[in-house]
């Protein structure tokens, strides 16, 4: 894999963090409205953030063989 490969899947892993950051948030924040405690917020809203990554993750890995 080139230079660039690298840097484009770097970048592409930087957006799916992101994103993955972003859908916690909004778990964290649907949780907090639904009445559960900080705690048990934060506890829902990385569950959000790390099923999305994965996802992401093993969308990726789908990805990278068919770009090399």
């Amino acid at each position: 894999m080139s230079t660039q490969g690298l840097a484009l899947l770097l970048l592409a892993l930087a957006v799916c963090a992101a994103l993955s950051a972003t859908a916690g948030l909004i778990g964290y924040n649907i949780a907090r409205e639904g009445g559960l405690p900080v705690f048990k917020a934060i506890g829902c809203g990385s569950i959000v953030f790390f099923s999305a990554m994965t996802l992401f993750i093993a969308l990726l890995a789908l990805l990278v063989p068919a770009m090399t």
